[in-house]
């Protein structure tokens, strides 16, 4: 038995007619008789009885007959499933990203991606740059954001920005009007910091050799940073995406007169394809960095 036995079946049921079933089919009658014949003989009865100009079903093919229209409907709700998958993808997107893109450029991405997919789940998860590329590497999810590389294979790393350091101290603060700040105005003035041993945290610590920082408190989120330096507890260096999207109406961004690097990278994995869904994620998040005024590099 194969399809084209199957349809022209369907086809005379439909019709009552090997011709017409033939021009439904856009084929010859003989095709649609010889495929009736050859399905009869798979099946070991018989489907059709000529009563002078007519042809009628016998009843297991009325039988048959129903079992091949719910396949039928199962098939043009297949279809139906392709069209829906080319329109939004495949149903759920399922993000891994860093904590400050999850917590300062995610919210704003998703509702852009909301745009166009309203109906799609989102699944975020939250680790650092080395989890996010596990993540990827295995398939938990279909599209990362992270802030540094990792020697896994098979992932695709595209940086997606770049930022440049910038001080934030309270509104209140006496630095608060400068226009610059430089290594010497953080002298003797209580430092929040990223981790010891950090890939950012060294970037930053460089331009401080013989440290006059009192470094008070350690924190793996900038946007802890950001919300402690508003309190008052200290000042601090961070990715400027980061106070930028909170808005915190107590803390000032200050340009920094050294040059630290903070870059942001969309990851994607070559072993696992990449669907409609992730890649307009990866859209949005671009378009989210260039609406805080960060543009990619």
């Amino acid at each position: 038995m194969n399809f084209k036995q199957v349809e022209a079946f369907r086809a005379v049921m439909m019709t009552r007619s090997m011709t017409t079933a033939a021009g439904l089919l856009h084929t010859s009658q003989p095709n649609v008789s010889r495929w009736i014949a050859l399905l009869e003989k798979t099946l070991g009865f018989g489907l059709f009885q000529r009563v002078g100009t007519r042809i009628i079903p016998t009843p297991e093919a009325e039988a048959f007959y129903a079992d091949v229209e719910r396949a039928f409907i199962g098939l043009e709700s297949l279809n139906d499933s392709a069209s829906s998958i080319r329109r939004r993808g495949t149903g759920l997107l399922r993000v891994g990203a860093v904590g400050s893109i999850t917590q300062c450029v995610l919210p704003d991405a998703i509702r852009l991606f909301r745009r166009k997919f309203s109906d799609i789940p989102v699944v975020v998860n939250t680790g650092g740059s080395d989890v996010v590329a596990k993540w990827l590497a295995t398939g938990v999810c279909d599209i990362g954001f992270c802030s540094l590389h990792t020697d896994l294979p098979g992932l695709h790393y595209e940086r997606i920005n770049t930022a440049h350091g910038a001080g934030i101290v309270p509104a209140a603060h006496p630095l608060a009007a400068r226009a610059r700040l430089t290594p010497a105005d953080f002298h003797d003035e209580n430092f929040i910091s990223l981790p010891a041993g950090s890939f950012n945290r060294a970037a930053i610590d460089r331009y401080f050799p013989d440290d006059a920082r009192i470094l008070s408190i350690e924190t793996p989120y900038a946007t802890t940073i950001c919300t402690m330096v508003s309190k008052g507890l200290g000042i601090s260096i961070v990715n400027p995406v980061v106070p930028r999207a909170l808005g915190i109406p107590d803390l000032r961004e200050i340009p920094f007169s050294e040059k630290v690097e903070f870059h942001s990278y969309a990851v994607t994995s070559d072993h696992y394809p990449v669907n409609t869904l992730a890649r307009r994620m990866a859209e949005c998040v671009r378009e989210t960095f260039t609406a805080l005024d960060m543009p990619a590099y």
